[in-house]
């Protein structure tokens, strides 16, 4: 089993956007990276994304570039400040490989929660509109970091 985890892309400062949606520059940072890791030819169970607007709007993208078989979804537990319990159960028994959209330092937590049994150990280092995969090697016991991208790495 995979898991994908996506840190929203840039949001507008609020003064601008009260919703804080992305930036001009994120949607085409955000379409460079969807389009790129399209072409993985992967399938993806769902991309799932917290209510915000600039995760709903980075799913959205993403959404259009990766082959999915149940769609974007905004769901909840994928705030800020969530408890990672929530998404480590639900990972823990999906069947597919996820795509989750959303916010540190949820992302951070999650991921040293999967990879480390440690929601307080700084794992990865997460950058807006990046995508980094975690890779189950042992019945959901034994998360590794399989690969990152980010948006500066692709020309």
């Amino acid at each position: 089993m995979k898991v994908y985890l996506v840190q929203h892309g840039v949001s507008s400062p609020e003064d601008e956007d009260p919703q804080k949606g992305l930036t001009s520059q994120a949607v085409v940072d955000v379409e460079k990276m969807a389009r790129f890791i399209g072409q993985m030819d992967r399938q993806y169970e769902a991309v799932f994304h917290s209510d915000k607007k600039r995760a709903r709007q980075t799913a959205q993208i993403l959404g259009k570039h990766l082959k999915h078989a149940l769609g974007v979804h905004e769901t909840d537990c994928l705030g800020p400040m969530d408890d990672v319990d929530v998404w480590l159960n639900r990972i823990l028994c999906s069947d597919g490989d996820p795509v989750l959209v959303g916010h540190l330092p949820f992302l951070d937590k999650l991921s040293s929660k999967l990879v480390a049994a440690d929601e307080n150990m700084q794992i990865v280092s997460f950058q807006n509109g990046g995508m980094v995969c975690l890779e189950d090697h042992n019945d959901n016991k034994n998360f590794s970091v399989k690969w990152a991208i980010t948006p500066d790495m692709i020309t």
